[in-house]
Protein backbone atom coordinates (compact mmCIF):
# COMPACT_ATOMS: atom_id res chain seq x y z
CA UNK A 1 0.00 0.00 0.00
CA UNK A 2 2.98 2.00 0.70
CA UNK A 3 4.33 1.97 -2.40
CA UNK A 4 1.53 2.57 -4.17
CA UNK A 5 1.06 6.09 -2.17
CA UNK A 6 4.98 7.03 -3.26
CA UNK A 7 4.32 6.22 -6.71
CA UNK A 8 0.63 8.42 -6.38
CA UNK A 9 2.54 11.06 -5.21
CA UNK A 10 5.55 10.78 -7.86
CA UNK A 11 3.35 10.94 -10.44
CA UNK A 12 1.03 14.02 -8.80
CA UNK A 13 4.25 15.82 -8.48
CA UNK A 14 4.96 15.40 -12.06
CA UNK A 15 1.28 16.46 -13.29
CA UNK A 16 1.49 19.64 -11.09
CA UNK A 17 5.00 20.29 -12.65
CA UNK A 18 3.50 20.03 -16.07
CA UNK A 19 0.54 21.80 -15.81
CA UNK A 20 2.53 24.86 -14.34
CA UNK A 21 4.61 24.30 -16.79
CA UNK A 22 1.82 24.77 -19.28
CA UNK A 23 0.99 27.60 -17.35
CA UNK A 24 -2.78 25.96 -17.18
CA UNK A 25 -5.26 26.12 -13.88
CA UNK A 26 -6.05 23.17 -12.57
CA UNK A 27 -9.92 24.25 -13.94
CA UNK A 28 -8.74 24.44 -17.62
CA UNK A 29 -6.41 21.25 -17.34
CA UNK A 30 -9.59 19.51 -16.49
CA UNK A 31 -11.44 21.27 -19.43
CA UNK A 32 -9.00 20.53 -21.89
CA UNK A 33 -8.65 16.97 -20.53
CA UNK A 34 -12.31 15.87 -19.69
CA UNK A 35 -12.01 15.29 -16.30
CA UNK A 36 -13.54 17.02 -13.68
CA UNK A 37 -11.40 19.55 -11.44
CA UNK A 38 -12.08 17.40 -8.91
CA UNK A 39 -10.82 14.80 -10.18
CA UNK A 40 -7.54 16.95 -11.18
CA UNK A 41 -7.24 17.97 -7.35
CA UNK A 42 -7.34 14.66 -5.59
CA UNK A 43 -4.51 13.44 -8.68
CA UNK A 44 -2.41 16.50 -8.09
CA UNK A 45 -2.51 15.44 -4.20
CA UNK A 46 -1.71 12.08 -4.60
CA UNK A 47 -4.95 10.64 -3.59
CA UNK A 48 -6.18 8.97 -6.73
CA UNK A 49 -4.61 7.12 -9.23
CA UNK A 50 -5.24 7.49 -13.25
CA UNK A 51 -6.09 5.04 -15.82
CA UNK A 52 -3.69 5.15 -18.93
CA UNK A 53 -6.62 6.37 -20.66
CA UNK A 54 -6.82 9.60 -18.48
CA UNK A 55 -3.21 9.49 -18.32
CA UNK A 56 -3.31 9.74 -22.25
CA UNK A 57 -5.88 12.39 -21.97
CA UNK A 58 -3.79 14.71 -19.28
CA UNK A 59 -0.94 14.23 -21.62
CA UNK A 60 -2.38 15.52 -24.50
CA UNK A 61 -3.62 18.48 -23.00
CA UNK A 62 -0.78 19.25 -21.17
CA UNK A 63 0.99 18.98 -24.74
CA UNK A 64 3.28 16.08 -23.74
CA UNK A 65 3.23 12.30 -23.62
CA UNK A 66 1.85 9.78 -21.47
CA UNK A 67 5.72 8.73 -21.76
CA UNK A 68 7.11 12.02 -20.25
CA UNK A 69 4.68 12.35 -17.15
CA UNK A 70 5.79 8.80 -16.31
CA UNK A 71 9.46 9.36 -16.75
CA UNK A 72 9.85 12.36 -14.30
CA UNK A 73 7.32 10.27 -11.84
CA UNK A 74 10.18 7.15 -12.29
CA UNK A 75 12.97 10.38 -11.67
CA UNK A 76 11.88 10.80 -8.15
CA UNK A 77 13.77 8.84 -5.70
CA UNK A 78 11.49 7.37 -3.60
CA UNK A 79 9.43 6.05 -6.94
CA UNK A 80 12.20 4.72 -8.10
CA UNK A 81 12.83 2.66 -5.15
CA UNK A 82 9.69 1.19 -5.57
CA UNK A 83 10.81 -0.82 -8.52
CA UNK A 84 13.30 -2.77 -7.17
Amino acid sequence: RRERAVRREALAKAITAAREKAGLTQSQLAQASGLSRSAIVRLEKGEASVSSDRLWDLARALGTRPSALLAVAEADDAAADTLD
